[in-house]
């Protein structure tokens, strides 16, 4: 039987040294890089985010108007990091196609548990934030949990 420090189990001098030295080691968060505006977001290690979601709270400017996966107005391409993501949904199948297999994918039914790095096209238009259907979904998107955030 080892001995408890902190909330672990110690068994092996091996596992006080590892414990003492996390102490001291900055851990890298995972993070969003949105090329096409320059911006990059980290999220807490472990977490599920969806990209969307992501860029509305950071203001990364993924085009988006519906979110739900019915217009493909926020298709991005995804050019690293798709090990990380979540399997296509069958609304995001139906809506990109053979385009899923050149590496694009829609940010409002996309998550992601590591690393990613994406763009999109830039002269695509979203719904605009400052009318009324816009300053709703935004809201939304703004309130909604996005893991590990209190």
């Amino acid at each position: 039987m080892g001995r408890r420090f902190g909330s672990g189990q110690i068994n092996t001098p091996n596992q006080i040294y590892l414990t003492h030295l996390e102490a001291f080691v900055e851990i890298a968060m995972p993070k969003i890089r949105f090329q096409t505006s320059k911006k990059t977001v980290e999220f807490p290690d472990g977490d599920d985010v969806n990209i969307l979601r992501v860029s509305i709270r950071g203001e990364c400017g993924v085009p988006w108007r519906c979110a739900s996966g019915n217009c493909g107005t926020d298709r991005i391409l995804i050019k690293e990091g798709s090990e990380y993501l979540s399997t296509p949904r069958r609304r995001e199948r139906e809506r990109l196609g053979e385009l899923i297999d050149q590496g694009y994918r829609l940010a409002c039914q996309t998550y992601t548990k590591g690393d990613v790095t994406i763009e999109w096209d830039p002269t695509q238009k979203g719904l605009d934030e400052d009318s009324a259907a816009g300053k709703r979904l935004k809201a939304f998107w703004m309130q909604a949990d996005i893991p590990g955030e209190e």
